[in-house]
């Protein structure tokens, strides 16, 4: 069984250039599948799609959402990088006698011992990039070049040139571990779909299928080696898949500016004016520093304590907010995190009663503006498993239409020209074991236990996702049904990857440049 992911894959973009004569290896595909739309996770963000991709669970079981997340206990904006997710569909694997390659998998790291093999994926600061350690020594002399992400200038040519070739240095790796370990279970990404997306999408809901035209260019090339992939594994079980989709982004809803109005937030009249100054130089500085090709080298002799916890560029969203001391928490009783589609409620108050009557109002504002504004939302209630865990989420359901963290716009409604996540990605399953035609009502929470079952190996109790209806009728999967137990995972062998301000710092700073942080 090997399952491909196509980081932030969309069918918006893959039927559309089908349809018009391109991309011949996903119009195969498209053909000899069972496919349909794969519904991502609340929110629709890598973090924590991937990891409910991997464990079969929902967020609200992982208290993960976002690579940053609010904490309401300390009023701070944390990192999700790198926490250890036990209980992945390898580790099932290797719990019950089976070998698998886990390749460039958000959240994989850190990881427990494994039959097989595990390569990381971004970002860096990891005590052990591959498991067993040999393997990523292995892995650099096979793919000359070989890294975990592309350091070009967004915008740039060059920046593409290295997408590309990230592209082909991923499939190279990804199939040569397969053949050398002969798994079980495979499990690979292709990321570069997803970050030329966040870069190059220009003006058009679907980007024109031309070679001047960036997403079309590496959409082009993961079709070339699709087919090649496809040709290589024709009798194995196949499924490709995305952990959302991808869609232009014309207006953001501004739910803080909502609550602000109804009472439920208050600001400061000023903030921390020297943090302010400090962070629109460190915007200054790092964007001369980056054309010059000097950030990284920056980053080296700064002291990170310089930096650290300084807003970044003029927008007030929730972070910016927070560092610059904006709110007044004594007067606020709810706030709002953005997560491209989704906007994250958390109540501050402690009392159960409370958080919910905070929480009922919120809904009430946000839901009348909503409508005020002419988008179609819908509310999930997620319960308060942690201190990371919303109470409520807000999801934006009308096309390209995002949520936006910011207190200082002038209206609910805000025009914009960029590009984000959409709630649904791909999913086409391949091979021996699967039907050919649609699926209809796949979540990501599925994959692992659908993988699992397809295997013939029992479902850790803990996954909330359910096994697929899309079998053959006579493939041995269909004879059976699926079997449970009690599985949890063994403790990391690795420890957490980023440590310490001037990490932290970078990381964010790569957030805000995908939108992902305010």
């Amino acid at each position: 069984m090997i399952v491909l992911g196509l980081d932030g894959a969309t069918f918006t973009l893959v039927d559309a250039w089908v349809d018009a004569g391109h991309l011949p290896n996903f119009a195969r595909l498209r053909e000899e599948s069972v496919s349909g739309d794969l519904e991502s996770t609340v929110p629709e963000i890598t973090v924590p799609a991937w990891p409910s991709f991997a464990t079969g669970r929902d967020p609200t079981t992982l208290d993960m959402y976002g690579f940053s997340h609010f904490n309401r206990r300390t009023r701070e904006n944390d990192l999700s990088h790198d926490e250890f997710v036990p209980g992945k569909m390898w580790d099932a694997v290797d719990d019950q006698g089976g070998r698998s390659v886990v390749f460039n998998i958000p959240g994989s790291y850190p990881w427990q011992a494994i039959d097989g093999t595990i390569i990381a994926a971004a970002p860096e600061y990891k005590e052990e990039y591959s498991h067993p350690p040999e393997r990523w020594d292995e892995l650099v002399d096979l793919v000359d070049g070989y890294k975990l992400r592309n350091d070009e200038e967004p915008g740039t040519r060059a920046y593409v040139d290295a997408s590309v070739d990230l592209v082909d240095k991923r499939f190279e790796a990804f199939e040569h571990f397969i053949q050398a370990e002969d798994p079980d279970l495979a499990v690979g990404l292709i990321r570069g779909t997803d970050r030329i997306a966040h870069h190059y999408w220009g003006a058009e809901s679907v980007p024109p299928a031309s070679t001047d035209n960036a997403v079309f260019e590496v959409y082009q090339r993961v079709d070339e080696h699709l087919g090649e992939f496809l040709d290589e594994h024709d009798d194995e079980d196949v499924v490709v898949m995305s952990d959302h989709g991808f869609e232009k982004v014309r207006e953001q809803f501004a739910p803080n500016r909502v609550l602000e109005r109804a009472g439920l937030v208050t600001l400061n009249e000023s903030g921390d004016s020297t943090q302010a100054a400090l962070g629109s130089l460190r915007d200054v500085a790092s964007d001369v520093l980056g054309k010059l090709g000097l950030l990284t080298f920056a980053r080296k002799v700064v002291p990170a304590s310089t930096v650290a916890g300084l807003p970044t560029g003029d927008n007030l969203g929730l972070d910016n907010a927070i560092s610059m001391g904006r709110i007044d928490w004594d007067g606020t009783e709810v706030v709002v995190d953005q997560a491209q589609k989704t906007a994250l409620v958390y109540a501050l108050a402690d009392d159960a009663d409370e958080a919910a009557d905070a929480c009922d109002r919120a809904r009430t504002a946000l839901a009348d503006a909503a409508a005020d504004a002419g988008i179609d939302v819908r509310f999930e209630d997620l319960g308060r498993g942690g201190d990371h865990t919303p109470d409520l989420a807000m999801i934006v359901e009308t096309p390209e239409v995002h949520v936006t963290s910011r207190f200082d716009v002038d209206a609910d409604l805000v025009d914009v020209d960029t590009s984000g996540h959409a709630r649904n990605g791909i999913l086409l399953a391949r091979g021996p074991s699967f039907r050919d035609g649609d699926v209809e009502d796949a979540h990501i929470t599925d994959i692992a236990p659908t993988v699992l079952h397809a295997l013939d190996y029992r479902l850790p109790e803990t996954m909330t996702g359910d096994v697929l209806d899309v079998f053959a009728p006579d493939s041995e999967p269909a004879t059976r049904d699926p079997e449970t137990y009690a599985f949890v995972g063994e403790d990391a062998i690795t420890e957490g990857g980023v440590d310490g301000e001037e990490q932290e710092d970078e990381v964010k700073d790569r957030l805000r440049e995908l939108g992902y942080l305010e």
